[in-house]
């Protein structure tokens, strides 16, 4: 069963959580951020460098790619298994 989860608030879009933990959101879950842009929660599947613009999420396993798509990663380096949110042009 699937729940509405917006409109949502007090998100930190720049919030990283580290391999190992127990994510705060579902893999999955999208918001939209108050610069215009639509941020998808995945798990990064290899390293990624700080604010790489070419990030692909796979729509159904939510895993992340360094190169080939259109997210950007957040603002500090990850490692795969890293959590966090990734934004892209909502338009």
């Amino acid at each position: 069963m699937t729940f509405a989860t917006t409109p949502l608030i007090g998100i930190n879009t720049d919030q990283t959580y580290a391999t190992g933990t127990v994510p705060p959101f579902n893999l999955g879950l999208q918001v939209a951020g108050a610069d215009g842009k639509l941020y998808v929660f995945a798990k990064a599947n290899a390293t990624i460098a700080a604010s790489t613009a070419v990030c692909a999420v796979n729509a159904s396993t939510f895993l992340v790619a360094a190169t080939g798509g259109a997210y950007t990663s957040p603002a500090v380096a990850m490692v795969s298994g890293d959590f966090g949110f990734f934004g892209k042009a909502s338009v």
